[in-house]
């Protein structure tokens, strides 16, 4: 693997207490029922959550490695990265442990030249043991989709979006809301009501969320196309769409404002005890739908490969 540029940028960093509060405000636009605060987190590695490490506190931060330019118009196959680097890349390499979830591109020369969709979940221990409990889910030769334990390599392609920590146990945001009544889907009232309040100062949020009623419209990435893909629309109609079903555990980071880092501003991948998996987008059953969720507040963005283009 290729050494690409990595730049570090310090976030701003609200308390977790000042954060809750925004988040609720904001949440109670868009669902029935919502309620944000702070707690002790749970035990990640237990159920309903089946993550590679207990928490999400030690030195957060979320890391932007590639971008969309790099799949279109053409896939760039040289872009892989390898998820063993992110402690070096985060200054972390110094600790004990590291822990980090999100979604990404797998790794396709790995993977018989598919695409699939990757849900990174490895906590890397002394700077070499690793813990590999990531998943990927692909299109079949019939159309269907398959989700798969990933456990054999820490590569990806072209793109990945991770939290990263040292993996402890602390204090976390803790996200309740059921009943979308609004017109923004939960992650997109997350984002605006970051956004609204710190306007041009970059706040994140990482960790995990659960859709633990309803269902969700969910993409899968096919093979590479064989014609060029670069407007929404094209890539809109390559991309398979699926409904899948709750409950569906959901790994990444958002962003409320980039200064200029040419950033992916969201993005959460899913899978599930049950087959479902892939990108999420939205639940689909407004009615029926519920959330909880656990973040931290990152306090630096770790910038992996930036695109010189800006279409992310």
């Amino acid at each position: 693997m290729s050494e690409y540029g990595v730049e570090r940028f310090p976030l701003h960093s609200p308390s977790l207490e000042e954060v809750a509060n925004v988040l609720e405000k904001g949440l109670q636009k868009s669902f029935s029922e919502a309620k944000v605060s702070v707690v002790d987190c749970p035990d990640l590695t237990k159920e309903p959550f089946h993550l590679a490490c207990t928490g999400l506190s030690g030195h957060p931060r979320v890391s932007d490695i590639g971008g969309i330019p790099y799949i279109s118009p053409f896939p760039s196959m040289e872009k892989v990265y390898d998820l063993k680097n992110v402690p070096k890349w985060s200054d972390l390499q110094s600790s004990p442990s590291v822990f980090m979830v999100g979604a990404g591109a797998g790794p396709s020369l790995f993977l018989d030249g598919k695409l699939v969709e990757l849900m990174s979940n490895i906590r890397i221990n002394d700077g070499k043991q690793i813990l590999n409990q990531s998943k990927i889910c692909k299109i079949c030769e019939n159309g269907s989709y398959l989700l798969e334990d990933f456990e054999s390599s820490t590569e990806c392609m072209h793109l990945s979006n991770v939290y990263v920590s040292e993996g402890k146990p602390g204090k976390v945001i803790q996200v309740k809301a059921k009943h979308r009544t609004g017109k923004e889907d939960f992650i997109l009232a997350l984002q605006s009501a970051l956004s609204s309040h710190y306007g041009t100062k970059p706040v994140g949020l990482g960790g995990v969320f659960l859709l633990t009623k309803g269902k969700a419209k969910i993409h899968i990435m096919p093979c590479y196309s064989v014609t060029p893909i670069g407007t929404e629309e094209e890539i809109d109609n390559w991309l398979k769409y699926f409904e899948m079903s709750s409950p569906l555990i959901c790994l990444g980071y958002l962003m409320s404002h980039d200064p200029g880092w040419t950033l992916r501003m969201e993005h959460f991948h899913c899978f599930s005890k049950h087959g479902d998996g892939g990108h999420f987008h939205f639940d689909t059953t407004p009615d029926d739908a519920e959330y909880t969720a656990y973040f931290n507040v990152p306090e630096y963005m770790i910038r992996v490969d930036q695109p010189t283009s800006s279409k992310q």
